[in-house]
């Protein structure tokens, strides 16, 4: 394994002319859910609303949403809590780390927490912030950004206490677990498990605590307890949600048949209530500029007073399990009946009214179609579900159960092509003419999950690997069929995750195991010749054992690999290899799950963490140089690390001269976009002057086509 890192590390930015621009922020996008907001703070005339991936802010002077994430070096979107520190924005996620935020400079402090500790809750006193966890208290100085120390142990020193948060009252230090109540005075050493005591008075969880008349009190869903655990009653019709001091008032959210109501006790216990709109769930409430602020879940900002909902738009469904490309066109799915489209920079959600579980698409000139893991497969336009009962189908319910398992369908040459999960003959095809046939692809193989074609006539059949696994391929001229195996050669691994077939006809098969490749896509040719090869530097397989999860090809023919150990960016022809990592980049999450690429050449990539986008500049080829585009020029040497050429036609001959007319770069792209990191063909940095750009087309024809002025 030392061996495989020390060999991509070697690999890294070995390519001197079409380097990624990885660490360009400007790039990058992130393509989070934001109505569901679980906290805000307002800092510096803005509003920041923090959801379980991104935030956004609302700036109060002009009113204007701002969802740009990626601009500041944040360690991360998942926010649980924020403070105003000393004229400093805190941010504590659930990582552990937190950021202190002024301006554009970004201070950061690591609780160093392992996975299985869940952070409950944060609030500060003085100088001190206290982080409340499923393992003790951590106390972090802010002044000096520093952990100062951790509380594990209280009244047992045996016992390592889960706590759900903390408070203060008058000269006590109240820690709150699932069961019990333990206080100090706010002057011991809380090291000291000694100097804690223990309230056991409570039947049920406590869920907060607020402060009236310097008095501390604790509430669950139906009662409030003073400190010493005698109940006191409620005021409030329905379930406590969350009870607040603020300014000398007493904030009661509670909820009733699924409505909420936010009573307001003042200092003389005069109540009044404050209107909350029917069916909003409110996660948080705040002050905000003199006015009572709601987040919540699908709505994210309501200003009570003034009866205004603030929420970005232009974002995707929530909670992203699958991303889909049809056309170059990215779709993204999350279980339920709803999805959204990609589609020149902007998000569109739809509703199929109850049609969920969506598991691919497919489009002709006419119509679309969408498949399902539970309801068979809806004709859209005609919003027609086909099923075991549509006239004419062959689907098949899965085993005992009442769904009808569609795991992928395609269209090919106006034929409907249908992989049905659980059936005995999985494969199916329907003509425009609702011709239906089916087709056993091999004894046990009855559980595909996806298939790919390669344009002629070949198809490409995943089986799912928790039954058995493996490949087969099937003719759909002479309707012939084989099944890769492991024991005659044809392929490493049987835990196949995604096939990709670029542009020299090469089919490429990611696994568990790691990447193999065919020099052909042909049916014959693989069923009676070839054997699997290994994508090598030329002495080792430079992807051996490691699980890849997914595989792109793009419009230059590279190879974007999906691990879980972040991405590998391939160009097979030459040899090199560009990481994408959360430590060169702002990928969130190594564990990189699927991978996809709209027209304009941006790569989307869901991991664990959400869904991000990187804009490569390598568009689809356009058919002339009617759109050619070059930028930024002039660039500046110091400060550009690269030049940009879009609207180029497929395999361009490139050279790049200087003014005297020598060579400075020569090369064959495939693709519409190219970058210039503006080095010569020995990776050394060009100097300042005039430089000319010549395109040489496939018909042989060359033309300068802009001169690029570097200062």
């Amino acid at each position: 394994m030392i061996f495989f890192i020390t060999l991509i590390i070697s690999f890294l930015f070995l390519e001197p002319n079409f380097s990624l621009e990885i660490q360009n922020k400007n790039i990058w996008r992130y393509h989070f859910n934001l109505e569901d907001i679980k906290e805000s703070i307002l800092y510096d005339s803005k509003i920041y609303c923090f959801a379980e991936r991104g935030y956004f802010y609302l700036d109060l002077e002009s009113n204007n949403i701002i969802k740009n994430t990626v601009d500041l070096n944040l360690s991360g979107v998942d926010v649980i809590k924020a403070l105003d520190y000393n004229g400093e924005l805190v941010l504590i996620y659930s990582s552990g780390k937190l950021d202190f935020v002024k301006g554009n400079r970004v201070s950061s402090v690591d609780l160093d927490i392992t996975e299985n500790i869940k952070i409950n809750h944060v609030t500060n006193k003085e100088k001190y912030i206290y982080v409340s966890s499923t393992e003790g208290v951590y106390v972090i100085d802010a002044e000096n950004k520093t952990v100062k120390e951790r509380y594990e142990y209280f009244y047992d020193p045996n016992d390592k206490v889960n706590v759900s948060f903390l408070n203060f009252s008058k000269n006590k230090i109240y820690v709150i677990s699932d069961d019990d109540i333990f206080f100090s005075d706010t002057n011991s050493n809380y090291k000291d498990f000694r100097n804690w005591d223990k309230l056991s008075l409570f039947n049920d969880s406590i869920y907060g605590s607020f402060i009236e008349n310097d008095q501390l009190y604790f509430y669950n869903n139906s009662s409030i307890f003073s400190e010493i655990g005698v109940s006191v009653g409620t005021d409030v019709d329905g379930e406590i949600v969350m009870i607040k001091e603020m300014d000398n008032m007493i904030y009661k959210l509670f909820k009733k048949n699924q409505s909420m109501s936010l009573i307001v006790k003042d200092e003389f216990n005069d109540t009044t209530s404050l209107n909350i709109p029917q069916n909003l769930k409110v996660n948080n409430f705040d002050i905000y500029d003199n006015d009572m602020w709601l987040v919540g879940d699908d709505f994210s900002l309501y200003n009570v007073d003034e009866n205004i909902f603030y929420s970005p738009s232009n974002f995707p469904v929530k909670s992203i399990n699958k991303i889909y490309d049809e056309d170059n066109i990215i779709y993204t799915f999350s279980g339920g009946d709803k999805f959204s489209v990609h589609n020149q920079g902007l998000w569109e959600s739809e509703n199929l009214n109850g049609f969920d579980s969506i598991s691919s698409i497919a489009k002709n000139s006419l119509n679309t179609f969408y498949a399902s893991f539970s309801h068979g497969i809806l004709d859209y336009n005609n919003f027609i579900i086909i099923d075991d009962n549509y006239p004419g189908s062959l689907l098949k319910k899965y085993s005992n159960s009442s769904d009808i398992v569609v795991t992928d369908i395609e269209y090919i040459q106006d034929v409907l092509w249908i992989l049905n999960y659980g059936s005995n003959t999985p494969l199916i095809s329907r003509e425009i003419n609702n011709n239906w046939q089916s087709y056993e692809i091999g004894i046990g193989f009855n559980y595909p999950l996806s298939l790919t074609f390669n344009g002629s006539e070949t198809l490409w059949v995943i089986h799912d690997k928790s039954k058995f696994g493996g490949i087969t391929l099937f003719n759909t001229l002479s309707k012939e069929k084989f099944n890769l195996s492991i024991t005659d050669n044809k392929l490493k691994s049987t835990n196949v995750n995604a096939i990709a077939i670029d542009q020299n006809d090469y089919v490429w098969v990611a696994s568990d195991e790691g990447l193999i490749y065919f020099t052909t896509s042909k049916f014959d040719d693989i069923k009676n010749d070839d054997n699997y090869l290994t994508p090598n530097n030329g002495e080792r397989n430079i992807f051996q054992n490691i699980k890849i999860n997914d595989i792109l090809v793009d419009f230059s023919n590279k190879k974007w690999i999906a691990t879980n150990q972040g991405i590998f960016v391939f160009n097979s022809e030459n040899k090199t290899i560009e990481s994408i990592k959360t430590d060169n980049s702002p990928l969130q999450s190594n564990n990189v799950l699927s991978i996809n690429m709209d027209k304009q050449g941006d790569i989307f990539i869901l991991t664990d963490y959400g869904l991000i986008s990187y804009k490569t500049y390598n568009e689809s080829p356009n058919l002339d140089y009617s759109k050619l585009k070059i930028f930024p020029n002039p660039v500046d040497l110091d400060v550009d690390q690269n030049v940009k050429i879009t609207g180029l036609v497929d395999n361009n001959l490139i050279h790049i001269t200087n003014q005297s007319g020598r060579l400075i770069l020569s090369e064959i792209y495939k693709g519409g976009g190219f970058l210039w990191n503006l080095k010569d063909s020995k990776n050394i940095k060009v100097n300042s002057g005039i430089y000319f750009v010549f395109i040489t087309s496939n018909d042989g024809s060359r033309e300068l086509v802009e001169k690029i002025f570097i200062k």
